[in-house]
């Protein structure tokens, strides 16, 4: 069977899930957006890349299976069978990890879907969306990252962490964006997080790229906060997540599929308190973080360890 791999839409999160798993089947990745084509050059040279007309489907007829970290919509099987007589499987991968259950609530509509591990057929199971046909990828991204470990170290030294004090211990925060559920910290609690960075740490922000469409204004305004600080990077443009979970000392964040990502490496978790924050099985790895006064002093004073429940989740979300 021959495979392709396609990026549709303006949407930067999901290039780190698609441009690899396009490296593991060994198909060309074709994407519709200029700007996603140029990153994708950057960050991904390893794969075969073609821009490519949603319009103009032909160049895509020659292949059986079509992977998309977007979901198929249903009538897309229907238009190739139709206009181009043409018989295609479509898969669907999903761009991370979480306990958030709004993403898996259309997986059932699927002609075929891919899923990390034993933890996701669980939730879909239980949400009684367990798709017709399915397969068990792994940690796929983790792999391709070891795989190509040097480059992209590299690459992170060059663009982010040569920019931060080595001597200081390195925090992340990587806020989802506020969807239908609401589990976003971001406009919440960023204000507070930036106005009493110490200048013992340093801090990393990797900002969901829908906050800046929710909420343009509200949006730069904290930014703006967040560049007067010397330890901090704002990390709006780098795709790949693993280069820089490999180098930082702790994550703060919310109900981010980052922060499953970050269950590779024994690292201590934070999460920050919201209203509609539902703790699911990864809020059970790290600490809550309820109050916005001395928040990292609240990070430097937590001493708990969760190694143990650390790796058991790993390994049932990523089997």
């Amino acid at each position: 069977m021959n495979y392709a791999a396609i990026h549709s839409g303006s949407g930067l999160h999901l290039l780190d899930h698609i441009a690899p798993l396009a490296h593991v089947l060994k198909a060309p990745l074709f994407i519709e957006e200029e700007k996603i084509l140029e990153m994708a050059q950057r960050y991904y040279p390893q794969i075969a890349l073609h821009s490519f007309n949603p319009l103009q489907l032909e160049p895509l007829l020659s292949f059986d299976v079509l992977f998309n970290c977007q979901k198929w919509q249903p009538h897309f099987q229907s238009l190739l069978r139709d206009l181009y007589q043409k018989e295609m499987r479509l898969v669907y991968c999903p761009h991370g990890q979480s306990d958030k259950q709004a993403p898996y609530l259309s997986y059932g509509t699927q002609d075929a879907v891919l899923v990390y591990g034993k933890l996701q057929l669980d939730m879909l199971k239980k949400l009684k969306q367990h798709p017709k046909i399915w397969s068990i990828l792994g940690n796929y991204r983790l792999n391709f990252y070891q795989t190509h470990k040097t480059f992209y170290d590299h690459l992170a030294h060059i663009e982010i962490f040569s920019k931060l004090n080595p001597e200081n211990p390195t925090l992340l925060y990587a806020p989802t964006w506020a969807d239908i559920e609401q589990g976003s910290s971001f406009f919440e609690w960023a204000p507070a997080l930036f106005d009493e960075l110490p200048s013992s740490w340093n801090l990393l922000v990797k900002v969901h790229p829908l906050l800046e469409q929710q909420k343009p204004a509200h949006y730069y305004k904290i930014i703006t906060q967040l560049e007067k600080k010397t330890n901090a990077v704002l990390i709006d443009y780098f795709p790949p997540i693993y280069p820089i979970l490999s180098k930082i000392d702790a994550y703060l964040g919310d109900t981010s599929s980052i922060g499953y990502d970050c269950l590779a490496f024994d690292m201590p978790l934070f999460f920050l308190d919201v209203p509609s924050l539902k703790q699911g099985f990864l809020h059970k790895c790290g600490s809550l973080i309820s109050d916005k006064k001395n928040i990292y002093r609240q990070i430097e004073q937590d001493k708990k360890k969760y190694s143990i429940k650390k790796q058991t989740l790993y390994k049932k979300a990523f089997s």
